[in-house]
């Protein structure tokens, strides 16, 4: 892992030849079909699709909560199928991000408090974690 600091154009995140199937009773569903992305830091992107056409399956896979079935994902350039779950975890602390639709802030804090409680997590000072 780095510092946390990227080079704008750097992959962050890059998903290969993904694939994602399903089984539900006797028929499988391919969910995925050989899905490529790349996300170079600083970039925001938007995930857009109608329901049921994988958009959260492909956000499990990005953000290392489950696997492809087939395909490669690399965070910061480091293949995950082999990485275990502590790895996985920090990566996700310390690399990935989301932002969904309904974006589930925890309601008994303020919108910045939201913001810094998972810096703080990640074990940073607390004014480090306002910048």
């Amino acid at each position: 892992m780095n510092d946390g600091v990227q080079n704008a154009g750097t992959p962050v995140l890059e998903l290969k030849s993904v694939v994602r199937r399903f089984k539900q009773g006797g028929v499988t569903l391919e969910i995925l079909r050989g899905a490529n992305l790349t996300l170079n830091a600083g970039e925001t992107v938007a995930l857009l699709g109608p329901s049921g056409s994988g958009k959260s399956t492909l956000l499990q896979i990005a953000g290392l909560l489950e696997s492809p079935d087939a395909g490669e994902v690399k965070i910061e350039n480091r293949a995950a199928e082999n990485l275990g779950d502590v790895e996985r975890t920090r990566l996700r602390l310390s690399t990935l991000g989301f932002v969904y639709q309904f974006h589930h802030l925890l309601p008994e804090f303020s919108a910045l408090e939201n913001i810094v409680l998972p810096q703080l997590i990640a074990g940073k000072k607390k004014p480090e974690a306002k910048i």
